[in-house]
C-alpha cells in the first residue's frame, strides 16, 4: 500500500522529535560528564529511540556531539552578531556587543562548557575545530568587519582591524577565562555592575581608536 502524505509527515515529525530529544540528551550529558563520559547508551536511555535511529541521524557519537555543539554555538553567537551587523555607531554597537558577550560567557552553562573544552579538547580536535569555526571564529570575523566599516566611515582610526578586535575582546573578557580554567568561579555581577564594566571598557577603547571628529560628535 502506498504511503499517504499524512503518514509521511507523521513519520517525519516523529523522526525530528527523536533527533531533538537525542541532541538535548547529549548536551545535558556533555555538561555533566564531559566528552569522554558521554555514551550512546546513556543518550538512548535518556532520550528514547534506538541505536539504529541515532546512527541513521548522526553517524555515531562524534557526529552527534558535533551537531549539538554546532547548534549551541550558533545559538550563542547569533545574538552577538546582531550588534555587529548593525549600522549603530561604535559606542552603541560595542557596548551592546560587549554587554551580551560578558553576560553569556559568565553563565553557568558557558563556564562548564569552557572547562570541559580546555580540559579534554586535545583529545577531540575535530570537535574543538567545529566549535571554534561556528562560535568564536565567526564572531571574531564579524567584529573585524564591523571595525573595518567604522574605520572606512571615519568613526575610528585603525590600521589592523584583526588586532583591534583581539584587543577589544580581551578587554571585555579580562581575567575571567583564566579563572574559569583554574576551576575558580568568576565574580557574580549585577546587570548594573556588568554594564558599568563594559561601558568603561568601550570608553577606554574608543579613546584610543575613535577619530577626533567622531569623539566631538559623540560628545
Amino acid at each position: 500500500m502506498k504511503e499517504t502524505p499524512e503518514k509521511r509527515e507523521t513519520r517525519s515529525s516523529r523522526g525530528s522529535a527523536r533527533r531533538r530529544a537525542m541532541m538535548d540528551a547529549a548536551w545535558e550529558l556533555l555538561l555533566e560528564k564531559g566528552f569522554s563520559g558521554v555514551t550512546l547508551n546513556d543518550v538512548i536511555s535518556r532520550s528514547g529511540g534506538s541505536r539504529t535511529t541515532l546512527y541513521d541521524a548522526f553517524g555515531g557519537k562524534d557526529g552527534l556531539l558535533a551537531a549539538v555543539m554546532e547548534e549551541r554555538c550558533a545559538e550563542f553567537s547569533a545574538e552577538l552578531h546582531i550588534s555587529l551587523e548593525s549600522n549603530l555607531p561604535p559606542r552603541d554597537a560595542l557596548t551592546d556587543f560587549g554587554t551580551k558577550l560578558a553576560k553569556k560567557i559568565l553563565t553557568e552553562e558557558a563556564i562548564r562548557f569552557t572547562q570541559i573544552l580546555f580540559s579534554e579538547g586535545h583529545h577531540f580536535i575535530p570537535l574543538v575545530e567545529k566549535f571554534m569555526q561556528v562560535g568564536p571564529d565567526s564572531t571574531r570575523v564579524r567584529l573585524i568587519r564591523y571595525l573595518q566599516r567604522q574605520n572606512d566611515l571615519g568613526h575610528i582610526v585603525i590600521d589592523d582591524p584583526a588586532h583591534y578586535a583581539e584587543l577589544f575582546n580581551s578587554m571585555i573578557v579580562g581575567d575571567w577565562q583564566k579563572q574559569i580554567l583554574k576551576m575558580i568561579s568568576p565574580p557574580t555581577y549585577s546587570d548594573a555592575e556588568l554594564k558599568k564594566r563594559v561601558s568603561r571598557t568601550v570608553e577606554v577603547f574608543l579613546c584610543g581608536v575613535g577619530s577626533e571628529n567622531y569623539r566631538n560628535t559623540a560628545d
